[in-house]
């Protein structure tokens, strides 16, 4: 129930946030269009966001909240504190080593490894190298983010935490609407780094509460800090790898058509935006319950949770990947129908975030079951089936571009994601004691209504007529109906198939609402024994 609760929370706060980050999307498309300035932009992003992804994102803290978990459950709070403060001081002072070093080097990189594509418009080639100058200061704001985050969730607090992205969000709107009218496509990259800045500071007040003992201390021989490193070191090096993928597809599309990069982000974001509001955000909060029985030999309690929330995650994670592949077209009109993101833009958007919509299921597998590793302090074994994803994804990437363009990078993206979460559960099985044949059927059931709710979404859209084509679309207040019923239905049924199949994530669901919506006095009793 603290996992459910935990994970209720950040997904109410985690909606928000990808509204305002469809919103987000929104914007920036509507005032900058399909144009080589938006996809200077994105490409510009690659080297902070490298940086970020590779020393704080799933390293550090994928490394620091089970070591940091770890001491506060044997209720030594002050090594806890100690390794924290030298963990984030070290922190600091290699990111900001870092990011000088990619702002001296930024004239070589853009052209050699990011976007070689652009070298034929000398102007966006300088642009794309000014703008990620501009963003290398990103980095220190999110990386301390991060750190207090993982703090934070380690104390069970996880509200602060997922409403750091809705400040983040919110920020860059901001900038994209009245400060672009003064300066042009660099308000993107100031509004990036504000909205880091603020994820940060917005997260001070309740880590003061938690009486923070932060030190001016860099102890790297103390043990706990060892271990942090020990456990970092090959996650840092995966997500090196997982990096290799983004450079890949930014060094293609930069040769591709005007507006492609932009594309093939576009659509990539759409597909995170649900995954955040459920897989990420079920997986974060149970990754320190998950790290606390690991720490306290509890094997059997860690494998009921693990369990509860791989289900959890399919339940929801199922059905919006039929609702993404059913309705893409309605989506990306909706969000993108505005200002100069013309008609041409939003099919190849379309197109792309169908091949990706394919992978949801993988991408939200491979955040809880690579949480359960680094739970038991194993950042090997989902290292080496990360690399043979990353191999596969390059290959195929490669391999399909010239002939799908962006698609097939998306679809490339989405089968490498997919063999990594299947093989990740075949290794995690044996150790973890997964009751593979339990699992398997509860997730045939949710495949099965899933499908249901596909084929009855299709019926409905024929029965009704439903106009969806992005170039003759309906105004959007008809279409926002229109799709808004469509996803309904598709829901009902969906439920309607979950009560027939009898698939108990349903139920689980249900029985926490009611137990939330009991008065505080009856929930205590009842968690006592008393009634």
């Amino acid at each position: 129930m603290s996992v459910a609760r935990a994970s209720l929370v950040m997904i109410a706060a985690l909606v928000a946030s990808r509204i305002l980050g469809w919103l987000r999307l929104s914007v920036i498309g509507a005032t900058f269009g399909e144009t080589p300035q938006l996809d200077a932009f994105w490409a510009a992003f690659r080297i902070p966001n490298t940086l970020f992804e590779l020393l704080v994102a799933g390293a550090l803290s994928s490394a620091f909240i089970p070591v940091f978990a770890g001491y506060l459950a044997k209720e030594r709070e002050g090594e806890a504190w100690r390794v924290a403060s030298s963990v984030v001081n070290a922190l600091i002072l290699v990111l900001l080593a870092l990011s000088a070093l990619m702002w001296l080097a930024a004239p070589w990189l853009v052209p050699t490894l990011v976007a070689p594509g652009f070298a034929s418009d000398p102007a966006q080639l300088t642009l794309t190298v000014d703008l990620t100058r501009l963003m290398l200061l990103s980095p220190i704001f999110m990386g301390l983010s991060a750190l207090v985050t993982g703090v934070l969730q380690s104390y069970r607090q996880f509200l602060a935490g997922a409403v750091a992205p809705l400040v983040y969000n919110g920020v860059q709107i901001l900038f994209a609407l009245f400060a672009s009218p003064f300066i042009g496509i660099q308000a993107l990259a100031y509004g990036v780094v504000a909205g880091a800045a603020l994820m940060f500071l917005v997260q001070l007040p309740e880590l003061t509460f938690r009486r923070t003992k932060y030190e001016l201390a860099l102890d790297l021989a103390h043990p706990g800090v060892r271990e942090v490193f020990r456990l970092a070191g090959p996650r840092t090096f995966s997500l090196g790898a997982v990096q290799l993928v983004f450079f890949v597809d930014t060094y293609l599309a930069s040769f591709m058509p005007a507006g492609s990069l932009t594309a093939l982000n576009y659509a990539f974001q759409l597909m995170l935006l649900p995954l955040g509001v459920f897989s990420i955000a079920i997986s974060a909060a149970v990754f320190p319950t998950l790290s606390h029985y690991a720490s306290l030999g509890q094997a059997a309690r860690m494998r009921d949770a693990l369990q509860q929330a791989i289900r959890w995650i399919l339940f929801l994670t199922l059905p919006t990947a039929i609702v993404m592949v059913v309705l893409r077209r309605p989506i990306v009109n909706l969000l993108f129908q505005y200002g100069k993101f013309g008609a041409d833009a939003r099919e190849t958007t379309q197109a792309a975030f169908l091949f990706y919509a394919l992978g949801l299921a993988g991408h939200a597998l491979v955040q809880i079951l690579a949480r359960a590793y680094y739970a038991s302090r194993d950042t090997t074994t989902p290292v080496a089936l990360t690399l043979i994803s990353i191999t596969v994804n390059v290959i195929l990437s490669v391999a399909l571009a010239p002939t799908l363009g962006i698609n097939g990078l998306a679809l490339a993206n989405s089968i490498a994601t997919l063999a990594e979460a299947a093989l990740l559960v075949l290794l995690l099985a044996p150790r973890a004691r997964l009751r593979l044949v339990g699992l398997g059927y509860a997730v045939a059931k949710q495949v099965t209504a899933a499908l249901v709710m596909g084929v009855a979404m299709f019926a409905f859209i024929r029965v009704t007529n439903i106009p969806f084509d992005l170039a003759t679309a309906p105004p959007k207040p008809l279409l926002l109906v229109q799709t808004v019923l469509a996803a309904a239905f598709g829901g009902g049924v969906y439920l309607l198939a979950a009560v027939t199949l009898r698939i108990g994530e349903l139920g689980e669901v249900l029985a926490f609402l009611r137990a939330r919506s009991r008065p505080a006095a009856d929930r205590d009793r009842a968690a006592r024994g008393e009634g």
